[in-house]
């Protein structure tokens, strides 16, 4: 797993339903948010299982005071929060106040404009995005840890640690390609900078291939 010994996810919603379960999440979604009826049944769950296999664990939590219970717990790790609109308009402000290693926020909600105008007027515009749409929360914040883990890639590259690297490049790759297949199936353009970073005989997958076998 590349981020989950310094990071965790948490997601809060009354619709995920118990905490650490998530087979009709795409089904729990459709209540909250508007539905992605292009989408094939399991993508979403299949793309929150990669995360918790090679990104970072996800706590499914239902109420605040679980979802504080986790941030309490949790006290040497990097934490972002999911939640719904009401919910994170609860918790946000004591969060921000108290729990600074929860470090970005994702809302989801059917009512952006007036989250957005609420973010700006307590200055969270700079650590929060918000969506209204489940596969848009989904697609932002693969790509935000794509991004992460590149970096955390490049710094074992500076260490000579190829082996390391070249872990983090490739499921950075994966993360991106499987953004852009959802992006695919409401008709978007791929997003390729990334990819175009990390693949090619010159692109960061292959440099940290090079080093680590000049290190054999």
């Amino acid at each position: 797993m590349v981020l989950g010994n310094g990071l965790r996810i948490i997601w809060l919603d009354t619709h995920i339903g118990v905490m650490g379960q998530y087979k009709a999440l795409k089904q729990q979604f459709k209540s909250a948010v508007q539905p992605v009826a292009a989408m094939p049944p399991n993508q979403i769950n299949e793309l929150i299982c990669y995360f918790e296999e090679n990104v970072a664990p996800i706590e499914f939590v239902s109420t605040i005071d679980d979802a504080l219970a986790l941030i309490q717990y949790e006290k040497d790790k990097r934490i972002i929060l999911i939640s719904s609109g009401v919910l994170g308009e609860q918790i946000i402000p004591m969060i921000v106040s108290e729990y600074p290693r929860v470090y970005f926020f994702y809302i989801f909600c059917g009512y952006v404009r007036r989250l957005v105008e609420w973010a700006l007027e307590r200055g969270y515009d700079h650590c929060m995005k918000i969506l209204d749409h489940e596969s848009d929360l989904l697609v932002h914040l693969t790509r935000d840890m794509s991004n992460e883990i590149i970096t955390l890639g490049q710094s074992y590259m500076s260490l000579h640690d190829g082996t390391s690297a070249r872990k983090c490049f490739v499921t950075a790759e994966t993360l991106e390609m499987q953004a852009n297949a959802v992006d695919a199936l409401h008709n978007r353009a791929p997003f390729l900078k990334r990819l175009q970073i990390l693949q090619g005989p010159n692109g960061l997958i292959q440099q940290a291939r090079d080093l680590g076998e000049s290190q054999n």
